[in-house]
């Protein structure tokens, strides 16, 4: 990844930490991390930084919310 384009993914990190908050990152289970990452990173393979929106980010940890927080298995 070039500079610029490493600039613009820890931007884009800092915009996920806005939109989502610190307190609910740092309390997330290994679970929810992986399955939000594998989301935003869905993403961003068909889209830009700027284009994931932020209601976007949301909806990946919305899905992360519907995680069993021992085994990994989704719970609707």
């Amino acid at each position: 990844m070039s500079r610029s384009g490493t600039e613009e993914y820890e931007g884009f990190l800092r915009r996920v930490v806005s939109v989502l908050g610190q307190e609910t990152l740092a309390e997330m289970s290994k679970h929810q991390e992986t399955v939000l990452g594998e989301i935003l990173e869905e993403l961003l393979e068909e889209r830009t930084f700027d284009q994931v929106t932020n209601e976007m980010i949301k909806g990946a940890w919305d899905v992360t919310t519907h995680i069993h927080p021992v085994d990994g298995s989704f719970r609707y």
